[in-house]
């Protein structure tokens, strides 16, 4: 049985472990043995927990409030990461390293003799250095290197021989449970979903929150209730502003939505792909994104939504009010979003995905065949 050791460090609700989910999930039905190394923190479920056919590996990772205590914790990962591949692995099988960040499972599956796929979703890794140290260790072990977007591929411009560009798709599950929605009733309601980050652009959607007091805002934040609770004592709320914990159902949230923000600041953050931008399409929801990254190739400006800058609070007004004020312009909009996600098909992602690995094993040396008679005729029977 052909074997595939995954590895990703954390897992929790955001976009990489989502996509890792819908291909090992592919690759699982396709046939292949799949091992799984992931940390999930304090024992909640992210998208990678309960993965039917794969075996999951534990990890002593988790993000600390100290910058300095995370970077202890990085390192040491990478050195339980190492010795796992090192004995997991051998010739013969691929390890697919998911993002930049577990590097030390490439270094380890290059001294086993193992293939190396990794499939990269980020560009905005901090520090630099540590982005440069981590695309130096893909160029050296990497055998093949999967892109959520072409932005992405051209940001890095890795010399990695193989390389393809895979959009991300939502799953059947997602499909499934999106069916046809009607346009938000009133009040109108803009929702955002991020990890609890500044360069997330919060504070920016605070900001929008209080100038236009006759909406009302969602912030679903990628964090657990304790950390939503704090940071929310520490700021004066607007009042048409609720924050969220992180949820394993985003539907109903999508359902409530009248518009789906991304408000990630692109001198610090660049958004690559944006799985919740894809989902509120699937919803029918116009979005506003960032004017850079390779969320690009999800938004058809004009007709999806709107590209603008998150520190252009004016802007961001203007296009709300838009979308509030001509029915028939967000009726549109609602449909082109539906087409448009639409493209974005689960089948051709998991065709992709399965090609790819097909690919790589077909590309390990073919076993010799045993001599049974060597020097002899072989005997005819019967």
């Amino acid at each position: 049985m052909k074997r595939i050791i995954s590895v990703h460090l954390l897992n929790d609700r955001s976009g990489s472990p989502q996509v890792l989910r819908n291909s090992l999930s592919c690759l699982s039905s396709a046939g292949y043995h799949i091992d799984l190394l992931t940390a999930t923190p304090d024992a909640e479920a992210g998208c990678l927990s309960e993965l039917p056919g794969v075996v999951t590996h534990a990890l002593p990772y988790r993000w600390q409030p100290s910058r300095w205590r995370t970077l202890l914790n990085f390192c040491w990962v990478q050195l339980v990461v190492f010795a796992k591949v090192l004995h997991l692995a051998g010739p013969g099988t691929v390890v697919y390293v998911n993002s930049l960040l577990p590097g030390g499972a490439a270094l380890a599956a290059r001294c086993r003799g193992a293939r190396v796929v990794y499939h990269v979703h980020e560009v905005s890794l901090r520090p630099a250095l540590l982005q440069r140290l981590l695309c130096g260790i893909v160029n050296l072990t990497a055998d093949r290197v999967l892109f959520v977007s072409h932005f992405v591929r051209r940001q890095l411009a890795l010399s990695v021989p193989q390389q393809a560009v895979v959009h991300n798709a939502l799953s059947p599950d997602f499909l499934a449970e999106a069916d046809a929605v009607a346009p938000a009733a009133q009040p109108f309601r803009v929702l955002m979903a991020c990890s609890l980050k500044d360069y997330k652009g919060v504070p920016e959607f605070f900001g929008l929150a209080r100038a236009l007091p006759e909406m009302e805002f969602d912030l679903v934040l990628n964090a657990a209730p304790d950390q939503v609770a704090s940071y929310q004592a520490s700021y004066a709320l607007p009042a048409n502003l609720t924050l969220y914990a992180s949820t394993a159902n985003m539907h109903a949230h999508y359902r409530r939505a009248s518009v789906v923000v991304n408000l990630s600041r692109p001198a610090e953050w660049v958004e690559t792909f944006g799985m919740t931008i894809l989902e509120a399409m699937q919803y029918g929801k116009p979005v506003i994104v960032p004017v850079v990254g390779g969320v690009e190739e999800v938004n058809i400006v004009g007709k999806t939504g709107f590209a603008i800058d998150g520190r252009d609070l004016s802007a961001l007004e203007r296009a709300l009010h838009l979308l509030q004020q001509f029915p028939r312009k967000y009726a549109a909009m609602s449909a082109a979003c539906r087409r448009r996600a639409a493209e974005f098909a689960p089948g051709r992602f998991s065709e992709q995905i399965n090609q790819q690995f097909e690919a790589e094993f077909a590309r390990f040396p073919l076993a010799p065949v045993p001599v049974l008679y060597p020097g002899r005729p072989i005997p005819m029977v019967g």
